[in-house]
């Protein structure tokens, strides 16, 4: 099997080069809508309405994901997200107003919440979150004076406007990333192949990371869904080995039965090896370091998650894996609804991607193993009905759009953060280079 690995090179240059096309699909489309938000504050009511409608008729699907104590304020929190949602397409004028009382709320509420993680943080850089708590409360409470003052006026607030050109700035640059992004595969796919380099450490458990520390693993089939990508998940046991599956969904409906969704696990002690002997392989991996691991709970969430119908919205093979793994206690993990596609949520997650082809084993680690020759070093599991699983805390909650809606908020801010660290950084590398006097080609 080894050698079978070895022979199996990821051409990671013709897949690059092959996405081309999707990305400057997504550019056209996010231009598209910056331009339609930004012109018609309708349209902008007319989305929000149709999201709170798909929100609620997909919270009261039969998944079976909520808990019976909870089952009716779920259907509750659903028909008032459908009504909320039909009153934005009947009533727009009206919803703008009720709109930005919501977001002022929020603010609000969020700028407390990073006030009083400011005040119990051990940083030295706790300053900042203060400024930034401070700020999202003050934009709260001036945006919802503002939104009383315009109600009482019969004019449109000017909070709401500064809303729009907000999401509409980002969008037009984010629709302008996606567009450079598209014709760099397509013209100089080698920008985007650096970060695969073979260079660094090999994916083990390091010697400065407290004795308790395991492993979670996430694998990426690059050409699955069409060219969005495919993930799997592995989470390391205690006694060194690894529970390792996925959510295959070979029919590619938007919506599949537990049954038909090719959810498979296994418990293994070559993690790389099950996942390439499943269907088309996977193409690469990051090692996430988790210093206090549950996996007696992320197995508990593995029995829930292949109970429930696979859909393209909220639980897909990145759901899935995000759910497994944040049981399991991995922390920097991103929520997949600030990155939909399977391909960019793995790019977005911490940590070096090692391609299999390079990588093609998991150093082990076991303990309490037998000495005699073990007969297998795989065990495919087929979990009884009689076995009960647990849904995790976040995914019984309800109000997920609200989740969503906070999500999106975070990527913006951590996007524009990004964009503002990166030119700070160009600008002063440009400057000190001009005052030694050498290329910054040369540094």
């Amino acid at each position: 099997m080894q050698e079978a690995l070895l022979n199996k090179r990821v051409h990671v240059e013709p897949y690059h080069a092959g996405l081309w096309w999707r990305e400057l699909i997504r550019g056209g489309v996010t231009l598209l809508f910056a331009l339609l938000i930004l012109f018609t504050f309708n349209f902008f009511i007319d989305v929000l309405g149709i999201y709170l409608i798909l929100d609620g008729a997909l919270e009261m699907l039969p998944t079976g994901r909520r808990a019976s104590s909870r089952a009716f304020l779920t259907y509750l929190g659903s028909l008032v997200s459908i009504a909320l949602g039909l009153f934005c397409l009947l009533d727009p004028t009206v919803s703008i107003f009720v709109l930005v009382v919501v977001v002022s709320i929020r603010l609000i509420i969020r700028g407390g919440r990073v006030m009083r993680d400011a005040q119990h943080s051990q940083y030295t850089y706790e300053g900042l979150t203060w400024l930034l708590g401070l700020v999202l409360l003050l934009v709260g409470l001036v945006f919802l004076g503002n939104a009383v003052w315009s109600a009482l006026q019969h004019i449109v607030p000017f909070s709401l406007i500064l809303i729009v050109l907000f999401m509409s700035s980002y969008a037009l640059v984010d629709g302008l990333y996606l567009l450079l992004r598209g014709l760099l595969l397509r013209l100089k796919p080698a920008v985007f192949i650096a970060s695969e380099g073979k260079a660094g450490s090999s994916p083990d458990l390091l010697a400065d990371f407290p004795p308790t520390t395991r492993r979670a693993i996430i694998f990426v089939r690059y050409a699955g869904a069409r060219g969005f990508g495919h993930v799997g998940w592995a989470f390391e046991w205690n006694n060194g080995w690894f529970n390792v599956g996925a959510l295959e969904n070979e029919e590619g409906t938007p919506i599949t039965r537990p049954q038909e969704m090719g959810f498979w696990c296994a418990h293994t002690l070559a993690p790389i090896e099950d996942v390439q002997g499943r269907g088309m392989g996977y193409d690469a991996y990051k090692v996430l370091y988790v210093t206090r691991p549950r996996p007696k709970q992320a197995w508990r969430t593995v029995i829930w998650e292949s109970r429930q119908p696979y859909a393209v919205l909220r639980h897909n093979c990145s759901d899935v894996v995000y759910d497994i793994l944040r049981s399991y206690g991995t922390s920097g993990l991103l929520d997949p609804v600030e990155e939909p596609a399977p391909n960019d949520w793995y790019d977005a997650l911490p940590g070096r991607s090692y391609l299999i082809a390079d990588h093609p084993t998991i150093p082990l680690h076991v303990h309490q193993m037998s000495k005699r020759t073990l007969s297998t070093r795989e065990t495919l599991l087929t979990i009884p009905a009689r076995v009960q699983g647990t849904p995790p805390p976040w995914r019984v909650q309800g109000w997920r759009v609200w989740e969503e809606f906070d999500g999106m908020r975070d990527k913006m801010f951590r996007d524009l953060r990004t964009l503002f660290v990166e030119t700070k950084a160009r600008v002063t590398g440009q400057r000190d280079h001009s005052r030694q006097g050498q290329p910054h080609a040369l540094r």
